[in-house]
């Protein structure tokens, strides 16, 4: 069984944004290739469409297609879904909710939503097929739609399974990318991101990325580099980025090393005397603050109820738990007070505003430096993503 290579499912991530409001017959007769040409047979049979939008208005659009392979994937299916070229509603809220996802964990539920108004014309053209691999491919929310296809397909046995996303958020908590990890197998989830690229970097902890507790692949090896908007396009940066490679070739984001409790608690000390290399967007400050965070709560979460999983079940929203879990251990912690405090300190840095002598980590205090982050990250995440309309 063949395997995508990385410009194969670069072409179909970046071709299925086509199919929004337009028909695979029309984009035949125009001429305009949806990146599946020569590998999957793609037909007006096989498009299928979600719902994407606010509580009060959803719009429908073309959001993916189902095809079957030719040639070297003969016997195999390929799911297409797109990203956001519309809407992207499903940034705005800080209080990110969380849902069962198709294989039973928590999900975003945002993405959830979305997914499971496409399920039932999916499910509808996988009936009586049996296909040898189902490949799996999206880019930006298209890759997180991606994941759950791949949750669903996997937790269900429909077939053997291999993810391939660009750009994409985080999809679901640990639970799930553990899980997920474990069906698919990580020699069969390729995720890429850009360093800069500011869409990967949400939403914050407890979300993990695929595949569980390693590495994806990145386009770049840049390591001083800012949050662009740029970074998230298909033409512009992950099409060219991935050009010429294999996976094997493509290089890995600096993994979490193996004293990685002692290489945050040094940052963390770094950061709260400015020291650290702190730069004012930096895509690499960003994604240590990051990893501090995700060390900081599972101590937090240890101390406090014996475990993050306790506080955060499918049903609840997520920045107000994390900001009562990282308040209280720092109330019982001095350590943890301490190390905290360091993080706070990096997070102001990152977002260029005056630090300030932090004395008392209230939960309150926690929330909105949280949710100062989050609208940082949102608001240019949501500039990304209106590049794509």
């Amino acid at each position: 069984m063949s395997l995508l290579t990385p410009g194969e499912a670069a072409a179909i991530a970046d071709g299925v944004y086509l199919l929004i409001d337009h028909s695979v017959a029309e984009l035949h007769e125009r001429q305009e290739p949806i990146g599946c040409e020569g590998l999957f047979t793609a037909g007006d049979s096989g498009k299928f469409t979600g719902k994407s939008g606010g509580l009060m208005f959803k719009k429908i659009s073309g959001f993916g297609y189902v095809a079957a392979g030719e040639g070297r994937y003969a016997g195999d299916l390929l799911i297409a879904t797109r990203g956001t070229k519309i809407n992207i509603d499903w940034l705005s809220n800080l209080n990110i909710g969380m849902q069962l996802g198709p294989g039973g964990r928590p999900v975003h539920a945002g993405f959830n939503e979305v997914w499971k108004s496409a399920a039932p014309e999916i499910r509808a053209m996988l009936h009586g097929r049996n296909p040898t691999r189902i490949h799996c491919v999206g880019h930006s929310l298209g890759g997180a739609l991606a994941a759950l296809n791949a949750d669903f397909l996997s937790a269900g046995a429909v077939a053997d399974v291999a993810l391939y996303t660009f750009g994409a958020p985080r999809a679901g908590d640990g639970l799930f990318a553990h899980a997920l990890t474990k069906r698919v197998t990580p020699q069969k989830i390729f995720r890429v991101s850009h360093p800069a690229d500011p869409v990967p970097m949400i939403p914050l902890f407890p979300f993990w990325h695929l595949p569980f507790g390693q590495d994806g692949m990145t386009i770049s090896k840049t390591s001083s580099a800012l949050v662009s908007v740029g970074a998230h396009s298909m033409k512009r940066s992950y099409g060219p980025g991935v050009a010429e490679h294999s996976w094997a070739t493509l290089g890995h984001g600096g993994g979490a090393a193996s004293d990685e409790s002692l290489r945050v608690k040094s940052w963390l000390e770094s950061a709260a005397s400015g020291k650290g290399g702190l730069a004012m967007g930096s895509a690499t400050l960003l994604t240590m603050i990051g990893t501090a965070l995700k060390w900081l709560l599972a101590k937090a979460g240890k101390l406090v109820m014996g475990g993050v999983g306790v506080a955060l079940t499918a049903s609840a929203t997520v920045m107000d738990q994390l900001a009562w879990l990282l308040g209280q251990a720092a109330s019982l912690s001095k350590e943890i007070g301490s190390q905290l405090k360091g993080l706070i300190g990096a997070i102001f840095r990152f977002l260029g505003r005056t630090t300030v002598g932090v004395v008392d980590v209230t939960v309150a205090f926690v929330r909105w430096v949280l949710a100062l982050l989050f609208q940082s990250l949102r608001t240019v995440a949501m500039r990304a993503l209106a590049m794509l309309g």
